[in-house]
């Protein structure tokens, strides 16, 4: 009896690895989120940069969270995180707009 106890306590349970694509869409998250920070702060933003940060880069973040989220054995911790952060930032979007049209009505 001993001996099967200790063969159950003596397996590891291997230890999950981060899928790339969370990761991935975790850093264009934060990348996303920085560029509307400064833009939002500057109320200035670089053209050149604006429809990539703002469009290209979001796009691809959350196919390749959605590709993470396939992946069986993984964790996806960034992959939720990375949710949060561009939900957050459709949230704080819409918050803006309904302020500015809220304000600012126009006739």
């Amino acid at each position: 009896m001993e001996l099967v106890k200790k063969l159950k306590e003596n397996r590891k349970v291997p230890k999950l690895r981060e899928t790339r694509f969370g990761i991935v869409s975790f850093v264009f998250a934060l990348l996303t989120l920085a560029y509307l920070n400064i833009f939002l702060m500057t109320l200035s933003g670089m053209e050149l940069f604006s429809s990539f940060f703002l469009q290209a880069i979001p796009a691809i973040g959350v196919i390749s969270g959605v590709l993470s989220l396939t992946r069986v054995n993984y964790k996806k911790t960034f992959t939720w995180w990375a949710f949060a952060l561009y939900l957050f930032m459709v949230v704080c979007i819409l918050m803006v707009g309904f302020f500015e049209f809220a304000i600012y009505p126009k006739p």
